[in-house]
């Protein structure tokens, strides 16, 4: 029993040292403080302050790379909104207040983990395509994103949140798209979730919209005349395109183009 005392005294020593430390304190015994002006370290990575456990004090942290975000003026965030409007990011999401519902509200993020939104980047969920962004790519896009989505106003309704059943009761079977397009192509629908199972040509989800990557050709953004022209014969607007022509009836394409509308009437 006597030998405990000296192990008691050490950690009441120990708990009374942490007591009353401001939050980011612990930080501060393993690492060199910097950007203090910002405030403590949990401030801009997250984790646990308070404590000097490693495992606890780095719950949920935040890495370096990932945190560029709450720095105002970042050169990481820009080049990450360079890469949103790159990629055609809003095509499918609503991100800084612009783009569609096909997917996730982006502007829903703030206060999540970016570890885990840079790891759904890296391994792209069905539907989402795969833009091979290398690691610093997709901190820059997981920057921009947590920026955005910390700007964004509050929203009080808690609105819905977005679910794309990727897995429907086969009501997308039958579609035009799928007979004619779905070998090739890959689609998110408003009203059918996803559809096709191709990945050798491009995902078309938003193409009708202001935010789609590629455009009909320079400074010409994809509308439904236009697609038909293209599906009539691709090489007259491309010449080098390997995709063959389509033959639709006026009603194949209609019920076409309904499909590709990000908001259906």
């Amino acid at each position: 029993m006597v030998a405990r005392f000296p192990l008691l005294i050490l950690l009441c020593l120990v708990l009374a040292a942490c007591v009353g430390k401001a939050p980011g304190e612990g930080c501060l015994s393993c690492h060199s403080p910097h950007y203090a002006e910002r405030g403590s370290c949990v401030s801009c990575h997250r984790g646990n302050g308070k404590s000097v456990r490693k495992a606890i004090a780095h719950h949920r942290l935040i890495p370096a790379e990932l945190a560029h975000f709450t720095i105002p003026g970042s050169r990481r965030v820009e080049e990450g909104k360079r890469l949103v409007e790159r990629f055609g990011c809003r095509r499918c999401h609503n991100l800084g207040g612009k783009g569609t519902r096909l997917a996730a509200d982006l502007d829903r993020l703030a206060g999540d983990d970016p570890v885990r939104l840079f790891g759904a980047i890296k391994r792209p969920v069905l539907f989402m395509p795969d833009f091979h962004f290398d690691d610093r790519q997709t901190a820059g896009l997981v920057n921009a994103v947590m920026a955005f989505a910390s700007a964004a106003p509050r929203r009080g309704d808690g609105g819905l949140p977005i679910v794309v059943h990727f897995a429907s009761p086969r009501q997308g079977e039958g579609t035009i798209f799928e007979k004619k397009c779905g070998g090739c192509h890959r689609l998110l629908t408003a009203r059918y979730g996803a559809l096709g199972s191709g990945d050798v040509a491009p995902n078309l989800s938003g193409l009708f919209t202001s935010f789609y990557p590629t455009p009909f050709k320079p400074g010409e953004p994809w509308t439904p005349e236009r697609l038909g022209r293209w599906l009539d014969n691709p090489r007259t607007v491309r010449p080098v395109t390997p995709m063959p022509p389509v033959r639709l009836s006026p009603a194949e394409k209609k019920q076409l183009t309904e499909m590709l509308k990000a908001d259906p009437d």
